[in-house]
C-alpha cells in the first residue's frame, strides 16, 4: 500500500465522522432521548470504519516513516543475499557495484547441494576441498548433502564451483544438484530502497538485512498500538463525534461566553 493509498483511506474514515456528525445533527428532530441511539450509532460506524479504512493504513504507517527516517541517515546497511548460479556472479557484483549508493559487494561463500553423503565422505570432502581448491578457506557440511563453502575475496565462484564439479565426479561420481553464491553487499541507508528496486528479483534471494533501515521499521513497528485497539479508539472517535453534533448548540454557546470573557478580561 502506498502512500497515496493511505491518505485515501484516511479520507474516507473522515467523510464516515462527518456521516456520523451530521447524522447527529438531527437529534433536534428525532429528540433528545435518543441520546443512546446517537452513542451506538457513532461507535458502529467508527468502529468499522477503523476496521476497514484506519487499521489496514496503520500496517503500512512502519514502512513509510522508516522511509522518510532511512532517506536522511547516513548509515550503512549490510544486505546478504544468495545469488543463482544460472547467472554470470561476476557480472552480477560488477553491475551492481556501479548502482549509486552502493559502498561495497563481494562474495564470501558457495552453499551447494550434492548427492547424499556417507559419515567418511563428508570427513574426506571437508578435509580435502581447500587442499584441492586454494580459494576455498573452509568448508562446513551442516546435513549430509549440503556444503557450505567460505572463498577467498575476488574470487570467481562459478569458477570454483565448475572446478570442484568436475574434481567430485572423477574421484567419486559424485554430482552438484544446485549452487548459490552468498554475497554481501554495503548500501548507504539513504538509497537502499532505490538499490534493491534495482536488484533482479528472480535471481536474488534477500536472506538478511541489518542496519538503519531494519532498525527503524523494527523501532516503530514496536510502538504501534494493536490493531484492536485503533479499532476501539476509532469507535470512541466516532462516539466523540456524534456527542458533538448532537450538542453542538450547547458548544458553540459555552465557546461564545469563554470568548467573550477572554476579550473582557483583555479590555
Amino acid at each position: 500500500m502506498d502512500t497515496l493509498t493511505v491518505i485515501l483511506m484516511i479520507g474516507l474514515f473522515i467523510f464516515l465522522l462527518v456521516f456520523i456528525f451530521s447524522a447527529a445533527l438531527l437529534t433536534p428532530l428525532i429528540g433528545k432521548r435518543n441520546i443512546l441511539f446517537v452513542i451506538f450509532l457513532g461507535f458502529t460506524v467508527g468502529a468499522v470504519g477503523g476496521a476497514f479504512f484506519i487499521a489496514p493504513a496503520f500496517d503500512d504507517i512502519p514502512v513509510i516513516a522508516s522511509s522518510i527516517i532511512t532517506g536522511t541517515s547516513s548509515g550503512t546497511d549490510m544486505v546478504s543475499m544468495n545469488v543463482s548460479t544460472d547467472v554470470n556472479v561476476s557480472d552480477f557484483i560488477q553491475n551492481i557495484s556501479k548502482i549509486n549508493g552502493v559502498q561495497s559487494i563481494q562474495s564470501n561463500g558457495i552453499t551447494i547441494k550434492t548427492d547424499p553423503m556417507t559419515n567418511s565422505s563428508q570427513s574426506y570432502f571437508i578435509t580435502k576441498i581447500p587442499e584441492q581448491d586454494s580459494n576455498v578457506t573452509s568448508v562446513e557440511m551442516p546435513t549430509n548433502d549440503t556444503m557450505i563453502l567460505e572463498i577467498k575475496n575476488n574470487t570467481d565462484p562459478v569458477d570454483t564451483i565448475n572446478n570442484l564439479q568436475t574434481w567430485m565426479m572423477y574421484i567419486s561420481g559424485m554430482s552438484i544438484s544446485y549452487s548459490v553464491v552468498n554475497v554481501t553487499m554495503a548500501v548507504q541507508s539513504s538509497t537502499y530502497a532505490q538499490i534493491l528496486a534495482q536488484i533482479p528479483q528472480e535471481e536474488v534471494v534477500i536472506t538478511n538485512v541489518s542496519g538503519p533501515s531494519v532498525n527503524n521499521l523494527q523501532e516503530i513497528s514496536s510502538i504501534m498500538p494493536n490493531k484492536s485497539n485503533i479499532i476501539l479508539f476509532c469507535g470512541f472517535i466516532g462516539v466523540l463525534t456524534g456527542l458533538s453534533g448532537m450538542f453542538i448548540d450547547s458548544i458553540l454557546s459555552v465557546l461564545q461566553r469563554v470568548r467573550r470573557k477572554i476579550t473582557e478580561f483583555r479590555k
